[in-house]
């Protein structure tokens, strides 16, 4: 018999009923898979995602159900990551082993989507609390810990190697719950009932976030000051020089799209790392892949021996 004491505990929370059969739990990780990407096929557009920054009700309330089942998909991912290693230790079927890499993939994806979708809603006025965000983090936790626990795992003679699946990079969740404090202040003690990691983090944010306002400030000031040499008019043949525009910043979250939705597909990286120059590194054994944040890859790095 295979040992499904601990997938019952694990199954606890927002997934219930885990099955006491091996076939049925091999059925339940099969349906937990489908609800997982599902979540993720609802997937807003762009221009949904506009709907709700403008506040649109209908696209507000759609959007909160669907962030509500992407944190959900977040969790299957997980569940499924902690399962099938227990199914495993009795069990070589590699539909077990494909299913435990498949969920780590689909877990990344949610986790992307559900960050987009809060950064939308944190912009719509009362789309979004750092209440509706605490399951959030509460999955990311989870995930984290339990990608923490595969790596640790040791090796079994004969066995499949079980490698950790890597999180999106910055953290979920972090940029809209600055964005939600900095627009209501009032809201800074809410940030006490979160981990106290998170809550430094989002702290920090605001700092970014509140700095990026007194720019557009300066900038809106200065704009609309009177030009020096208006009244001059022998200025009026002398072209203005054109204002230096600032670069955009790079996008700090990876699209699985592209040569990265490849790799990906093939094998799952050791890490996955946001560089100072704005490149993602997909960490192998043999090389390190640099992608950028539309997935296309820049280049192959060997590692040194």
């Amino acid at each position: 018999m295979r040992r499904l004491g601990l997938m019952v505990l694990l199954a606890a929370g927002c997934i219930h009923g885990a099955p006491r059969q091996d076939d049925r739990a091999i059925r339940a990780i099969g349906q937990q898979e489908s609800w997982a990407q599902q979540a993720i096929s609802t997937r807003p557009s762009r221009a949904e995602l506009d709907a709700v920054r403008s506040g649109d009700f209908n696209a507000v309330g759609r959007a909160r159900t669907g962030f509500r089942r992407l944190i959900q998909a977040i969790d299957r991912g997980t569940w499924i990551r902690n399962t099938a290693p227990q199914l495993m230790v009795d069990d070589p079927d590699p539909l077990l082993a494909t299913s435990f890499d498949r969920a780590g993939r689909l877990r990344f994806e949610a986790i992307q989507a559900a960050d987009e979708l809060s950064s939308a809603l944190a912009e719509a006025k009362g789309g979004l609390s750092i209440g509706d965000l605490q399951p959030g983090f509460e999955a990311i936790r989870k995930a984290q810990a339990s990608e923490d626990r595969i790596a640790r795992l040791p090796p079994r003679p004969g066995a499949l190697r079980l490698a950790p699946a890597p999180l999106p990079v910055p953290r979920a969740f972090i940029a809209s719950a600055a964005r939600i404090v900095s627009r209501n202040p009032e809201l800074t003690r809410e940030l006490d009932r979160l981990p106290p990691s998170d809550a430094a983090q989002i702290r920090a944010r605001m700092a970014d976030v509140d700095r990026g306002k007194e720019e557009q400030q300066r900038s809106g000031t200065a704009a609309a000051a009177p030009s020096a040499a208006a009244g001059d008019p022998g200025m009026d043949d002398v072209p203005a020089p054109a204002e230096p525009k600032e670069a955009e910043a790079p996008s700090p979250t990876l699209t699985i799209a592209n040569d990265a939705a490849a790799l990906l597909a093939k094998r799952t990286p050791r890490s996955i790392t946001l560089r100072e120059d704005g490149l993602f590194e997909l960490s192998y054994d043999d090389a390190e892949y640099l992608v950028d944040p539309r997935g296309k890859l820049v280049r192959k790095e060997a590692k040194e021996r």
